[in-house]
């Protein structure tokens, strides 16, 4: 195993060497000073034809598609320009090519300003997660690298909503919605609570399948109309609003703010919200959607404002980690059970997995063995990879001082450690145990309001 590892380290730092080569061919295209060379039409710039031309010269001689070929030049000038040390990173194998992707890819809309902060807060996490987390944490840094800016970003994306169809091979076909986060989430949540039910009802078919299955029904019948599934299933979503959100969100008009003149939102059912005078005030702190992501504070206020009820969450400060509390008998109650799915927000094996919203609770230390239910002792696995904990020889250890942290160990003797989701980003507010905040709330228990 050991050989492998340090097999991929060489890989990384080779692809850090010809990242540098893809770079050098772009800088030769550039010297060639390609032209348009069509006589009729629009004409494309130079830069734009010397893209192309280095788009398809790579993809045909790499075997890659356009889009692959694009990334691996975008890619390239990332890791030869602003990023120095996702270079750097990469050439001593400490992330893989992967890594250095997409930390360059989702920096495509922030300004050069923020380059260097997107940076520095992304690549430490980079060093010690998947590549399908670091896309999620990426998300989360493109947020706070540029927050006054989010709602105005997340308006015009949601003017651009559409829905696509794309042949596939064996009579299939790809049916692409593209939609607001909040709706998407809610919908995935219904068509999961129906394919539940089902299962409940044993119905032979794979949770996988009846989620389809049920979701188009709903679509073509507007109710579905399998047997034994359960009817007036409402679509639900979990949003994380941090409480000083909510204590500081009244917008003050400054006149300034160039967001003020967005279009109202126009919601999937027809309706609109109007957005405020000014959005300044929305972005004092981040909102984070349950199977989703960061979502702007906006968003997250309307949805707030017409929740029917909220879940109260008490955070450490510091951290922003729920704190530990626990029971006693086997199955939890709703509300650790409710607390354990929040602390962590996904299956805790070390790969990118399913939510913990459809994940089963597994007692660490078996609840045969006189182990407690507990937040201490209770953990969301997916199906599979609970059967990997009680099949295989990977052990899973949590924390005993109740921090979250869980240590899984591979059957060669890797340890992987699992950081608990943070409910709500570390408040600088609360450095010094003994700082009250302004409202008077003593600061060692601020609360969350989920």
């Amino acid at each position: 195993m050991t050989a492998v590892i340090d097999g991929a380290r060489e890989i990384a730092s080779a692809q850090a060497a010809q990242a540098a080569r893809v770079e050098q061919a772009r800088l030769a295209c550039l010297a060639v000073g390609f032209t348009d060379q069509s006589s009729g039409g629009p004409a494309w710039t130079p830069d734009v034809v010397t893209q192309r031309i280095l788009v398809t010269e790579l993809a045909v001689a790499l075997r890659l598609s356009e889009s692959d070929a694009r990334r691996l030049v975008d890619t390239a000038e990332g890791l030869t320009g602003p990023f120095t040390d996702t270079r750097a990173a990469l050439e001593a194998g400490l992330i893989s090519y992967r890594h250095a992707e997409k930390i360059i890819h989702h920096s495509a809309a922030l300004p050069p300003e923020c380059l260097a902060d997107y940076e520095a807060g992304l690549l430490p996490v980079a060093r010690k997660v998947s590549v399908q987390r670091l896309t999620r944490h990426a998300r989360a840094a493109i947020e706070h690298a540029q927050p006054t800016t989010a709602i105005g970003r997340h308006l015009a994306a949601a003017a651009n909503r559409r829905l696509s169809l794309e042949p596939a091979a064996d009579g299939m076909a790809f049916l692409t919605h593209y939609l607001p986060a909040v709706e998407a989430v809610a919908i995935f949540n219904r068509a999961t609570d129906l394919a539940k039910g089902l299962k409940a009802a044993s119905d032979p078919r794979t949770l996988t399948q009846l989620r389809v299955d049920t979701l188009t029904d709903l679509m073509l019948n507007n109710e579905t109309c399998i047997p034994g599934a359960t009817r007036g299933i409402r679509p639900h979503i979990n949003v994380t609003v941090p409480a000083l959100t909510l204590l500081r969100h009244q917008p003050h008009n400054t006149g300034t703010d160039a967001e003020a003149s967005a279009d109202p939102r126009t919601r999937i059912d027809g309706t609109q919200t109007a957005a405020p005078a000014t959005l300044e005030g929305y972005d004092a702190g981040p909102a984070t959607l349950e199977g989703y992501g960061p979502i702007d504070r906006y968003t997250a206020l309307q949805l707030t404002r017409d929740a029917p009820g909220f879940y109260r969450v008490l955070t450490d400060p510091a951290t922003g980690i729920t704190l530990n509390y626990g029971r006693t008998r086997y199955r939890p109650p709703q509300d650790l059970d409710q607390l354990i799915r929040t602390t962590h927000s996904e299956c805790t094996f070390p790969l990118d997995c399913t939510p913990s919203a459809t994940a089963d609770l597994d007692h660490t230390e078996p609840w045969e063995n006189g182990a407690n239910t507990s937040l201490g002792n209770l953990s969301p696995l997916c199906t599979s990879h609970h059967k990997v904990k009680h099949h295989t020889e990977w052990t899973i250890v949590q924390d005993p001082a109740g921090t979250g942290v869980i240590t899984w160990t591979s059957p060669a003797g890797f340890e992987y450690i699992i950081e608990p989701t943070p409910i709500a980003r570390p408040t600088p507010h609360f450095t010094d145990p003994g700082t009250n905040i302004d409202t008077g709330t003593d600061s060692t228990h601020p609360d969350t309001s989920h």
